[in-house]
């Protein structure tokens, strides 16, 4: 699509009428199975929308970025920030946020393994999370 902007703003104005509990909107990071710095953001929705419901925003965030995008790029709305691949690969990530941790980096091409656990299951808790488990 050329321009997606007109046909996704439409969209975000007709939900708007309809009361949602949220918007959940993903900002691309993805080009087939590699990761991309983002070229477009979704700031668009997101002014659209406003403060008419909380915003779950997701797409490649970082502890860091998460951040910024809350407390400074969108500090007027009522954003979530969502980690999907980092929480399959760091099942402590709140722990590890809090402590200012290093984050285990995924493995995309473990993520659709059918009848695999790897991927989903191996990735190891943070030293310093097993320890306080361990007290």
């Amino acid at each position: 699509m050329a321009d997606p902007v007109p046909q996704f703003s439409y969209l975000v104005e007709k939900l708007k009428e309809h009361s949602l509990g949220f918007l959940h909107l993903v900002e691309s990071q993805i080009s087939g199975n590699v990761d991309i710095e983002a070229t477009e953001n979704l700031d668009f929705a997101v002014m659209i929308w406003g403060r008419t419901s909380p915003i779950v925003l997701a797409g490649g965030f970082k502890p860091d970025s998460a951040k910024m995008a809350v407390d400074q790029e969108h500090k007027d709305y009522d954003i979530v920030i969502a980690f999907g691949r980092y929480f399959i690969a760091n099942p402590n990530l709140p722990f590890r946020i809090q402590k200012g941790i290093l984050l285990t980096p995924y493995d995309r091409t473990t993520f659709y393994t059918a009848k695999l656990p790897e991927g989903y299951l191996d990735y190891p808790f943070s030293e310093q999370y097993l320890e306080t488990q361990r007290s």
